[in-house]
């Protein structure tokens, strides 16, 4: 059981949904910090077309029906959650709360399902590997391969449960708020510099206290031994452009692939082609992601891309789909189309931002609860039953008997 103040108890009484853990994010955060974590790449079409996928899909209930305990339990690669969300993979959280990607992790413990634990996290890998409960680790190929190479010898070593590719970075997408706010590759968090940000975050002395006191963490501390002068890079590095990749390319998996034992999930796929050369490679699992919107706008919604994607590899390969989660009822328009779970970002880093690891909890604990409520709602008594048939889209025929280029466009 997690010990909480007064004060953070207080706080997190009044987060009900995701809008209210975001209100509550936004007061606690300095505005800039607030919107690396909400905001997405140049137009951020792709930001607003994930959550319009959602909302553009409705329910087919079954009525007349009890279900006084849905079944919500599964497994993901092989490793058993209670439920069908995972913590997913989010640079610079040490900036939001001291807690960090530590704090994320512990919750996922709590919540008895995995974290995937990113390269460019505020804590080294073999530290977050310490907190009980399994984790995935996101491998990123910053400068080389060999710097690749090095991450996943350490995730091997440490213990990780299954090693998860992100193929979508290739550079830093253009996330203008970001730039608006100073927050660009050519930071560096230094005493002349804070005294230039304050006037900027003077109206969150808590946030300031924090940020001062856990020592105005702004590197990645997993890149140490990766750097021709052994200093960890900078967060906002992964913002820069040139020829360096900061995702790992299809030879870079196939590495990986044949120096990795367990599970191998290939993230940021939009597309039948890649979702079958990932399969080709060996990979487990997939995950349908389009950064969250942060990356390539105009890249697809990713709840749009799943059907085609299940369609194709769906038989072969476990797929997990992130990007737009906001609600349990998100989660099982997802699972009915084909997904195994879901990975949530946003939401656990705003509640990371309002109460630290018990905002984590908090949050994941309300997702709980609607996945429950919303199954008990459409008559559906395990999660493993949801398909096609229980969701409609806005003309109201059940996606099973839509034409498929109407679903999946």
């Amino acid at each position: 059981m997690l010990r909480t103040t007064a004060l953070t108890r207080h706080r997190l009484a009044g987060v009900l949904n995701y809008e209210d853990a975001r209100a509550a994010a936004r007061r606690a955060l300095p505005k800039s910090i607030f919107q690396y974590v909400d905001g997405g790449s140049e137009d951020e079409l792709t930001l607003g077309w994930n959550r319009q996928a959602f909302t553009d899909l409705s329910f087919a209930p079954r009525g007349a029906v009890w279900v006084p305990d849905p079944k919500l339990a599964t497994t993901v690669l092989g490793v058993p959650v209670s439920m069908p969300i995972l913590t997913a993979p989010c640079g610079g959280m040490r900036l939001i709360h001291p807690d960090g990607d530590l704090g994320i992790a512990r919750a996922a413990h709590l919540a008895e399902t995995v974290h995937v634990s990113t390269s460019a996290s505020g804590f080294s890998l073999e530290q977050i590997a310490e907190v009980p409960g399994p984790k995935f680790f996101q491998a990123y190929r910053f400068s080389n391969q060999e710097a690749m190479k090095s991450l996943v010898r350490r995730a091997d070593a440490a213990g990780y449960a299954g090693l998860v590719a992100t193929i979508d970075t290739s550079v830093g997408g253009n996330r203008e708020r970001d730039f608006r706010n100073g927050f660009s590759y050519n930071m560096r968090i230094n005493l002349r510099n804070v005294v230039k940000m304050t006037p900027r975050v003077i109206g969150h002395p808590g946030w300031v206290y924090r940020f001062t006191r856990d020592g105005m963490p702004f590197q990645l501390p997993n890149t140490a031994d990766i750097t021709p002068d052994g200093r960890p890079m900078e967060l906002s590095a992964l913002t820069r452009t040139g020829a360096e990749s900061h995702s790992p390319d299809w030879d870079d998996i196939a590495w990986m692939r044949a120096h990795w034992d367990g599970p191998l999930v290939v993230k940021g796929v939009l597309t039948v082609a890649d979702a079958r050369r990932a399969r080709a490679l060996g990979a487990d699992g997939i995950i349908v992601s389009n950064h969250g919107g942060r990356q390539l706008d105009g890249a697809p919604a990713t709840l749009r891309a799943l059907p085609r994607i299940v369609d194709a590899v769906g038989d072969h390969v476990e797929i997990v789909l992130d990007s737009g989660i906001r609600r349990g009822a998100d989660v099982v328009k997802a699972l009915a189309l084909g997904a195994r779970a879901v990975l949530v970002g946003r939401y656990p880093a705003f509640g990371l931002a309002v109460g630290g690891t018990a905002g984590v909890s908090h949050v994941l604990e309300r997702m709980r609860i609607e996945l429950i409520r919303t199954l008990q709602l459409l008559g559906c008594d395990d999660i493993h039953t949801l398909d096609a048939s229980w969701v409609t889209d806005r003309s109201t025929r059940p996606l099973s008997e839509t034409e498929p280029e109407l679903v999946t466009r």
